[in-house]
């Protein structure tokens, strides 16, 4: 299954070319391509640098998605 199809509806995926926008991979400290960052509440949580298996980026996704235990 595709990623897309799986997190539809969970995630918001974006994709940029960082050579016609150079100011916002510069913002978030970007130093090689491939680079996925994960946001939650507008900040960074998870930065993966370069080619990953899928279930690598399934599980760092499952992690930040997953309900805030309450206490």
């Amino acid at each position: 299954m595709r990623l897309r199809a799986a997190y539809h509806g969970k995630v918001k995926v974006g994709k940029m070319d960082v050579d016609k926008n150079n100011a916002t991979p510069q913002r978030y400290g970007v130093r090689g391509i491939p680079t996925l960052l994960i946001f939650k509440d507008g900040q960074v949580k998870e930065q993966i640098v370069g080619y990953v298996d899928k279930a690598v980026i399934q599980k760092a996704l499952d992690k930040h998605l997953a309900p805030v235990a309450s206490s």
